[in-house]
């Protein structure tokens, strides 16, 4: 899995764990990527967690942390595209801003299932899913260019379902609404001043969800892991809102 250092990667690498899952974890945090894994070695039995760095928007990192799962465990027959930057700009973004983001969160959750979807045929079949986001389906001022690769994203899974079908491997993707994490926690105090229930008692951040809070990661990753375990076995080429009604207000 990309992006499985910290915050929604994190939680769901914790939750694969505990499922039985061999997970491998690439990010470009070696420091945290390494921290996690030896964090969750007991409970992996010291031989069901790796980690390899590496930055999704180079090919030929790709293929090395691919290659260098297989030799780990044999194969691949998950992954979860949870890699991303946040280039957060309005229509004045640069031509470099543009391509870092498009970068990472378009082309390097394509060239994970491009260098993934062979081991995944191989071994009967797999299942695939793709972090979007809230921002993929609504306006938000200065969201410009994180938006943009989010919506692209959810187009990305429905093609890539209809493409990988008949290889027996299902592509499904979840749109989170705000999830509370180090960085958001960061950014939150020193922006607003806000804690964790100031955010949450707040209109316009915990207050466009239903629920009235944010969400915890732990919350993402058991949508996740449904999405590629068996009890989601005839369900492919969906986008989940993980968002308490955020989409619907």
């Amino acid at each position: 899995m990309t992006g499985g250092a910290q915050g929604i990667g994190r939680a769901t690498a914790d939750r694969l764990i505990d499922e039985g899952a061999q997970v491998m974890i690439m990010d470009t945090d070696e420091e945290s990527g390494r921290s996690t894994v030896a964090e969750l070695e007991e409970r992996a039995g010291g031989k069901r967690i790796g980690f390899v760095r590496g930055d999704i928007s180079d090919e030929s990192q790709v293929v090395a942390a691919v290659r260098a799962t297989e030799q780990s465990f044999g194969g691949v027959e998950l992954l979860v595209n949870c890699a991303a930057v946040f280039v957060m700009r309005g229509v004045e973004a640069t031509v470099e801003e543009w391509r870092r983001v498009m970068d990472v969160n378009v082309m390097g959750h394509a060239l994970m299932v491009k260098h993934t979807a062979p081991l995944m045929e191989a071994a009967g079949g797999g299942s695939v899913v793709n972090i979007s986001s809230i921002s993929a389906h609504i306006a938000q001022p200065g969201f410009l260019t994180y938006s943009a690769t989010k919506a692209a994203i959810v187009g990305m899974t429905r093609c890539m379902a209809t493409d990988l079908a008949a290889k027996g491997i299902r592509v499904n993707a979840v749109s989170p609404g705000t999830v509370w994490n180090a960085n958001l926690a960061r950014r939150y105090r020193e922006k607003y001043g806000l804690s964790r229930a100031g955010a949450d008692a707040h209109p316009d951040i915990g207050g466009r969800h239903m629920l009235h809070r944010t969400a915890d990661p732990q919350e993402i990753a058991s949508t996740i892991a449904f999405l590629l375990s068996s009890e989601a076995s005839f369900v492919t080429g969906e986008n989940l809102m993980v968002d308490a009604g955020h989409s619907v207000m």
